[in-house]
């Protein structure tokens, strides 16, 4: 979530990418169909390079996009570790490298 104010928007029943596909109720897309959008949103507005999108918004080296979402709470960093993500990248990050490195250490305390 961001800590701006968006406007609320609305499916229309019509895939948002362009494509012109029926969807289900309360979708903007069709399945896949949001990463298309992003992609040519992206090529046509900063000429597929993410470096020219976050230049455009003020972001770069000396100014983190991760690190402005950490201190507005919309993303969180790992208790255990230096990853930022979402909560869901988080909670997935978490039990994939941490879980592990945990059950590793506690097979080398048995031994």
């Amino acid at each position: 979530m961001t800590t701006k104010s968006l406007p609320h928007l609305t499916p229309t029943g019509t895939c948002w990418c362009g494509c012109a596909k029926k969807v289900g109720t309360g979708s903007f897309f069709a399945p896949g169909h949001d990463k298309v959008a992003e992609a040519a949103l992206l090529a046509v507005e900063y000429g597929s390079s993410v470096a020219q999108l976050l230049h455009g918004h003020g972001y770069g080296p000396g100014h983190s996009v991760s690190a402005r979402a950490v201190s507005e709470g919309v993303w969180r960093k790992c208790s255990a570790c230096d990853y930022v993500g979402a909560p869901a990248s988080i909670a997935h990050h978490t039990k994939k490298v941490h879980s592990t490195t945990a059950a590793e250490r506690a097979r080398g305390a048995a031994e």
